[in-house]
């Protein structure tokens, strides 16, 4: 899309969502990076409700974290979060399979691979560690783009996953492209000329 597509979709949500009353989920206010990672890396092609928040929620309830934050638009203290480190030393403390065994209890894989998703959740938080990301203002502070080049090598982490990510981290510049989205995008650009 060019800049005046974005204009016209833009003038199209504001005259169909008055977004100062819009209600996002749980999962655009999590209260660590690593429950942001998780929740955007088992989301796809899997029932968000019955599939990805219970394994999110023993997640949390295994290493005693909140999942969203108490005050929706103020991340926590640096200081009471689980970082990426934290995640990672889960999965070294638990062994090879301790965490997917234990906690995620799942045989998901990531979509097109036989990789699991909770090995990609490891990959992609030692992937982030790797750029200086460990915590919520880390991820919002870094470029996108810097989020994307460490991501996007992983086989199984691909845009969509990307972008889940960064909405859940807290960048506004991207938006969860489900088909009502886009269906909403086309009729906004079709209205609009």
């Amino acid at each position: 899309m060019n800049g005046k597509d974005v204009e016209r979709v833009v003038i199209q949500v504001r005259k169909q969502i008055d977004l100062a009353k819009a209600e996002l989920g749980d999962e655009f206010y999590p209260a660590h990076l690593s429950v942001a990672l998780i929740d955007a890396v088992y989301t796809p092609r899997l029932n968000y409700y019955s599939q990805v928040v219970p394994v999110i929620d023993r997640y949390c309830a295994r290493f005693g974290l909140l999942r969203t934050r108490p005050d929706r638009l103020v991340l926590p203290p640096v200081d009471d979060q689980e970082t990426l480190a934290g995640l990672i030393g889960h999965f070294e403390a638990l062994g090879p399979d301790g965490l997917q065994e234990q906690v995620f209890r799942s045989r998901y894989c990531s979509p097109g691979t036989r990789i699991l998703k909770s090995e990609n959740v490891r990959r992609a938080a030692i992937g982030l560690r790797q750029t200086g990301i460990d915590t919520l203002q880390d991820a919002q502070s870094s470029s996108p783009d810097v989020i994307k080049c460490a991501l996007r090598p992983l086989q199984g982490i691909g845009d969509r996953t990307i972008h889940m990510f960064l909405m859940y981290a807290g960048c506004d510049e991207f938006v969860k492209g489900d088909v009502h989205v886009c269906r909403f995008v086309a009729r906004a650009l079709q209205n609009a000329l």
